[in-house]
């Protein structure tokens, strides 16, 4: 008797599903746009920390992938929230006040069907719009970031500001089309904005028992204006490159000024205690 070979098999290969997550609060005048962007995501996580305007109204219309903490823990642990809600593995990171361009849409959805090392991780080129204009020098451009990721392989770290994802070793990747970020809607909402990233610097370095005397305050303020308008070629965003050197040389002074303040204020309990 012949056996009759069994028809071959095709199997297909299936691109893995990729999660977007975002924490917000109180975007609902910007988060739209953000949204509209990633609506070829597989799914949209949204973290929340308490929004008391119309934020979540307007995410529940492309997700139900939502989840609240307003317990706020700083931005790195926040951020690990979102990833442990993720239904996936590949995530991309993504604030509410960005916008994947359509090129960079494209880009990874062709992407997807790559995506087999999860010991690879993707920089976006992030281009940012202050106060009327696109800013290409200063520090802010080329301004590469891993936000596509593996969390099976890394995750955020747990800073409370500028957190980063952990990848150390990792391969690094760079994707060519652009992430447009829309900083702030006001120089206010901006200046105010890098206050409270002073302060919860200082609370960070206090508590890990790092001390600022006020010498190191205005040499390194200095240095930050001359780092970002010259050696960034900050000048050559004119007006809002000598702003945005202005304001990051008293955001560098008002973070060490913060933790000085709070050496003091420590120093003055302990002999009050005394």
């Amino acid at each position: 008797m012949v056996t009759q070979p069994l028809p071959h098999t095709i199997q297909k290969t299936v691109p893995p599903q990729i999660s977007v997550i975002i924490i917000c609060k109180n975007e609902g005048k910007r988060i739209r746009r953000c949204l509209e962007s990633i609506r070829w995501a597989d799914e949209i996580v949204i973290m929340d920390s308490g929004s008391s305007d119309n934020t979540l109204e307007i995410c529940r219309e492309f997700t139900d992938r939502i989840f609240i903490n307003r317990d706020w823990p700083g931005f790195g642990p926040q951020r690990r929230m979102a990833e442990e809600h993720a239904s996936y593995d590949w995530l991309l990171a993504i604030d509410a006040d960005e916008i994947m361009s359509p090129g960079l849409q494209d880009e990874i959805i062709a992407l997807r069907k790559r995506l087999i090392n999860p010991d690879t991780v993707y920089r976006l080129s992030r281009l940012t719009f202050f106060c009327g204009r696109f800013i290409r020098h200063s520090g802010w451009h080329p301004d590469r970031i891993v936000r596509l990721y593996n969390r099976q392989s890394y995750r955020y770290n747990k800073a409370h500001v500028h957190e980063a994802v952990l990848c150390k070793g990792a391969r690094v990747r760079d994707l060519q089309s652009l992430l447009l970020h829309f900083t702030s809607e006001s120089l206010a909402d901006y200046i105010d904005k890098r206050n409270g990233y002073a302060r919860a610097w200082a609370k960070a370095k206090h508590a890990e028992g790092k001390r600022s005397t006020i010498t190191q305050a205005t040499s390194r303020a200095a240095f930050a204006f001359i780092r970002h308008y010259i050696l960034r070629l900050g000048i050559l965003d004119g007006y809002q490159g000598f702003l945005i050197a202005a304001i990051q040389m008293q955001y560098t002074f008002n973070k060490y000024n913060f933790l000085l303040a709070k050496n003091f204020e420590k120093e003055s309990s302990n002999t009050h205690e005394g």
